[in-house]
């Protein structure tokens, strides 16, 4: 990787505080991954999460053999710790409420991992020299680390959280714990450019150290777009799990309607109930499951077009570049996107890569059949869109944050 050539790392301890696992933080693994190239020693905290991602962590673990890593059990699993974080957590989400300007209370109303991620800082003989936190549950407790060891601490908004779709009492406290503690992070960065615009309604006195880092991928990750796909157009969409709330019911309703001409590939974790629903007996779609990272950005080169479908859920779902979109971007698939605010500028900015589009039936078939019109065109011009994003990948991206640790560790 170039930044090897001119910075040096050794030595230096980074520690990273999720409150999910690299699997389902594929950001944070991107990090991790350059910090370890860069030469430095890395510690992660995480959790075990039980679930379709055990496979895919371990098999990261495996890949990544100089990383310290400290998975925390946030389940019954381990009964004294879930009852005193749990009780901690209700405890807190009251407090909040009489108390709002108590920080400890904002954190640990927020998530129970808070509390799970602030009992390891506190035990931990760690002296690191620089502390990352990804996901709100992990800001408290990075800022709390490093005030106690007088170190520097940064945050990464991979989401504008307060725009998810949870309780309005959690939302009020993680706009809360944003407030408070965006200001007082060494930097922040952000997963797209909007995300940084709204987060900066929040916390005005922000925005010195503050940078737009988008998710892009390694450049290494992508095959080159020599290999066209021949006979029905291939369309493929890909999430962690398949599933309601995904933007797919639209499309797979409108994709019946051409099963003749258009062959669809989802590639997830499929979830029962969706699948009897939505995919049983329809003609033209594949399902593939879930695939560790590098497998999925290789085998984007078996198809013509992807979906970066967002229903526009929450007011994240429609300012968050998705990884889909960036994967396709950068594959040199041509991208059929719903019309988020999000979306519409990236493709405003790339208008060759791709059609944004609303969700009505009648508006996805006149794109559908418009695609289909342009097939050839389509794959003709793979290998001009893959050469055009070649200069967007995580190497470029990436720069600003490596020259930003280095600033900080030194």
């Amino acid at each position: 990787m170039q930044h090897c050539m001119a910075i040096n790392f050794t030595n230096k301890q980074i520690l990273l505080l999720t409150s999910t696992n690299l699997t389902c933080n594929p950001r944070c693994l991107k990090e991790v991954k350059l910090l370890v190239d860069l030469g430095a020693k890395v510690t992660v905290v995480a959790f075990n999460l039980h679930n379709w991602s055990d496979s895919h962590e371990a098999a990261i673990n495996k890949d990544l053999p100089t990383v310290q890593f400290h998975y925390l059990e946030s389940t019954r699993k381990d009964l004294i710790p879930w009852l005193m974080a749990s009780l901690m957590e209700k405890s807190a989400r009251r407090l909040f409420q009489l108390f709002p300007n108590n920080i400890f209370f904002t954190a640990m109303a927020v998530s129970k991992r808070s509390w799970y991620l602030l009992r390891w800082c506190k035990r931990s003989k760690l002296k690191p020299d620089l502390i990352i936190a990804h996901n709100p549950a992990a800001f408290y407790p990075a800022y709390s680390f490093a005030m106690q060891r007088t170190i520097p601490f940064a945050i990464d908004l991979e989401d504008y959280h307060p725009g998810e779709s949870i309780k309005s009492s959690i939302k009020s406290a993680v706009t809360s714990l944003m407030a408070k503690l965006l200001p007082l992070a060494g930097y922040v960065s952000y997963a797209s450019p909007l995300i940084m615009e709204f987060s900066k309604k929040i916390a005005a006195d922000i925005g010195k150290s503050d940078m737009v880092i988008n998710n892009f991928f390694a450049a290494k990750d992508f095959d080159d777009a020599s290999t066209i796909p021949e006979g029905k157009i291939k369309l493929v969409w890909f999430s962690q799990n398949i599933d309601f709330g995904r933007g797919l019911e639209e499309i797979l309703e409108v994709v019946a309607l051409f099963s003749q001409s258009i062959e669809l590939t989802l590639i997830g974790n499929p979830k029962e109930k969706f699948c009897k629903q939505y995919l049983q007996n329809k003609d033209g779609i594949k399902i593939i499951p879930s695939m560790h990272l590098s497998a999925l950005h290789k085998a984007m080169a078996n198809y013509d077009v992807g979906l970066a479908i967002e229903p526009g859920k929450d007011i994240n779902n429609t300012i968050a570049l998705s990884n889909k979109i960036l994967t396709y971007f950068q594959a040199g698939l041509y991208i059929l996107a719903s019309d988020t605010p999000a979306q519409k500028k990236f493709l405003e900015a790339h208008p060759n890569h791709g059609i944004a589009t609303s969700l009505s039936k009648y508006e996805l078939s006149n794109t559908i059949k418009a695609l289909l019109q342009s097939k050839n065109q389509i794959r003709s011009e793979r290998d001009k869109r893959f050469k055009n994003a070649a200069v967007y990948n995580w190497e470029n991206e990436s720069k600003p944050l490596v020259a930003k640790w280095q600033e900080m560790i030194t």
